[in-house]
């Protein structure tokens, strides 16, 4: 390579670049599987915008879903819910999708990872990763939040059930008023706990969340962020931050948290328990039917277009740095206005 102490390679390389979340694709990444929306809690912040008792596709179905993901191109599916343990054939699915060629993940409260042999089916199916929420390191408030006298011992126990086989574990946790004065004490104890990497986001003004009212500001956010990270950093845990944000009030990157924009419709998209699709898991207005409806009608569906060429961003971003890849927020607010959910004072979204 040819040296020189005038020109950095790197910077003035003569080749065409490419902005994060703009490369043409045909189809998502990932693919959120709702496969029920029953759960034993009641979150008082739940951003799941549907009834529980919501028609369920049986096993057949589900797996004729995952066969065509697969023939689509779409490469990794993420179990969840609702509560996606509940369902008796959750072990089957795994499985079915492992042998058909897929990553798969699983989103869950963890209660009922507290029976071992549940894990152990789970990981002999050959699960890939595991989300585990858990709210706080205190029992009281943790059962407050999400609505259920003993949730939290039987999450602590599913969290150390999964340490033990190999999973990759990511726990994760809501920030807001209720339990983030002593979020330090959150961090230590699950890293106490065996795991390596801590995730948290904002409330999803969606569903029960919508008028919750402990969601934190942006900036308060801001300052409580500084003090996971330091914690996590001290700690030697790997964080992960979900929320996107307008960069102008809060910007990942020079939080060192990365680059986050909300990429419903285009990255990441989700399958209610109906078959029904959805552009994220936390925007509740269908764009077809998986099992009814050609790929081609819904990846074209004149929402999931406007989501991914950003026709939402207010003239304010247009001069912005930032514009590219902030993404200005939450396009689902900008475009259904106060119909959406939104999170923060910015219409934030943060789909988990």
């Amino acid at each position: 390579m040819l040296m020189t102490d005038e020109i950095c390679p790197t910077t003035y390389l003569d080749v065409d670049r490419i902005s994060p979340f703009t490369t043409p694709v045909s189809a998502t990444y990932r693919m959120d599987l709702a496969l029920t929306y029953r759960c034993q809690n009641n979150c008082e912040h739940c951003y799941v915008g549907r009834p529980k008792d919501m028609e369920e596709l049986d096993t057949d179905k589900w797996k004729d879903i995952i066969t065509r993901l697969w023939e689509i191109g779409i490469p990794h599916l993420v179990f969840t819910g609702g509560e996606a343990t509940l369902r008796d054939d959750l072990i089957e699915l795994v499985e079915w999708a492992e042998n058909t060629g897929l990553v798969t993940g699983l989103n869950t409260n963890g209660r009922r990872l507290s029976d071992r042999e549940l894990v152990r089916g789970l990981t002999d199916a050959g699960l890939d990763h595991v989300q585990i929420t858990i709210e706080s390191h205190d029992k009281k408030i943790h059962d407050e939040m999400v609505g259920s006298e003993g949730a939290f011992d039987e999450t602590v126990r599913g969290i150390k059930n999964v340490v033990e086989v190999p999973l990759y574990l990511v726990t994760n946790t809501t920030l807001t008023r209720m339990n983030t004065k002593n979020i330090k004490d959150t961090v230590k104890f699950v890293a106490d706990l065996g795991v390596e990497v801590f995730a948290c986001n904002g409330i999803i003004r969606s569903g029960e969340g919508k008028h919750y009212p402990y969601a934190l500001t942006e900036m308060e956010l801001k300052k409580i962020l500084e003090r996971i990270i330091n914690t996590a950093n001290n700690l030697g845990l790997r964080l992960i931050w979900y929320t996107p944000t307008m960069y102008c009030k809060l910007n990942p990157i020079e939080m060192g948290l990365g680059v986050k924009s909300c990429t419903a419709g285009l990255y990441n998209m989700a399958i209610e328990p109906d078959g029904k699709v959805l552009p994220c898991q936390s925007y509740y207005k269908d764009v077809g039917n998986i099992l009814k409806d050609e790929w081609e009608s819904i990846w074209n569906n004149e929402l999931l277009n406007k989501i991914r060429s950003r026709e939402y961003m207010p003239d304010m971003c247009s001069e912005c740095e930032w514009r590219e890849i902030c993404g200005a927020g939450c396009p689902l607010s900008l475009i259904e206005g106060d119909e959406t959910v939104f999170c923060f004072e910015s219409g934030s979204n943060a789909p988990v």
